[in-house]
């Protein structure tokens, strides 16, 4: 496969250097051969229907039933989106899984809203679509929130729902938040059906992780019943510099992401849902091993 027949069968989208960034292999399956994983997993579609639901709230909806906005936004992921055919790994009975992801989606977004932080907050954009030239190619995808806080400052957010809080030190290097950083400063956004230039420099960038509204359900050291488990926020900042600096490392990216070769598995492919792939290719890891590793990785949320 050439470099031009690349680019014509995929999309410079951050899904696409997420998934990169991930497993090159990963990314080969789903955007070189266009194919679709074996299954879903409930906690994708979770956090799928969290970023919606956050996205209605800013936009109008702030003291909706948080339970009917919950459930039309996680029917959406279930029965009409493009992923919809792809069936659903459920762990239990999936009435009582989707009854589990209710009550946590109402735990957490409830504890989002009485946040003065996000009730007095100016949502400027939320789940906005973008496109940025960078060397020469144009990226595209979705940023999940570009707030204007109480004193001032502006700050663009990616909303994280994984069990496992993300690592902070990884933050200043994350590839997709500078992505979203630059395509603010230097690239177009799709608002009503306009594209627009939005030339912005953010004060901060960050992650908002949400789990972080639960609540303990028992006491632990220095903690108590019905505390929450920690601030959401996650933040760095991107000077101008950075942002310059960005398009050598993406440069770095495209001329591995552009070539056909032997794309690597960073870890393992029993990790993802594309493993009956990984494992007929290679041979190496047992059927039943790879299961195992599947319910494994699905309880920690480390799968795509």
């Amino acid at each position: 496969m050439k470099k031009a027949e690349i680019l014509d069968q995929i999309e410079l989208r951050q899904s696409t250097l997420k998934t990169w960034l991930s497993c090159p292999l990963m990314y080969k399956y789903r955007f070189l051969d266009d194919l679709d994983p074996a299954f879903r997993y409930p906690g994708t579609l979770h956090g799928s229907a969290l970023h919606l639901v956050l996205s209605w709230l800013h936009e109008g909806e702030w003291r909706a039933n948080l339970r009917a906005l919950y459930t039309k936004a996680l029917n959406y992921y279930l029965y009409a989106s493009p992923e919809e055919h792809i069936p659903v790994r459920w762990k239990i009975d999936m009435g009582k899984e989707i009854e589990v992801l209710k009550n946590n989606a109402i735990e957490i977004l409830e504890n989002y809203r009485n946040k003065t932080y996000n009730k007095d907050a100016i949502v400027l954009f939320a789940e906005v679509q973008f496109k940025v030239n960078i060397l020469g190619y144009e990226f595209s995808g979705t940023i999940d929130q570009v707030r204007k806080n109480r004193d001032g400052s502006i700050e663009l957010l990616d909303f994280k729902s994984s069990k496992m809080r993300p690592n902070h030190y990884a933050i200043p290097n994350d590839l997709q938040l500078t992505l979203y950083a630059y395509a603010l400063k230097f690239g177009e956004l799709l608002v009503d059906g306009i594209w627009v230039k939005p030339n912005m420099l953010m004060d901060s960038v960050g992650f908002y992780h949400l789990r972080a509204h639960e609540i303990y359900k028992r006491k632990v050291t220095g903690k108590e019943i019905g505390d929450e488990k920690g601030s959401p926020f996650m933040r760095t900042s991107k000077s101008i510099q950075d942002l310059r600096a960005f398009r050598s490392e993406i440069r770095s990216q495209l001329s591995a992401m552009l070539k056909d070769w032997y794309y690597p598995n960073t870890a393992s492919c029993t990790f993802c849902g594309y493993a009956e792939h990984c494992i007929a290719r290679n041979g190496i890891v047992p059927e039943k091993q790879a299961s195992q590793a599947h319910e494994l990785l699905a309880e920690l949320e480390m799968v795509q």
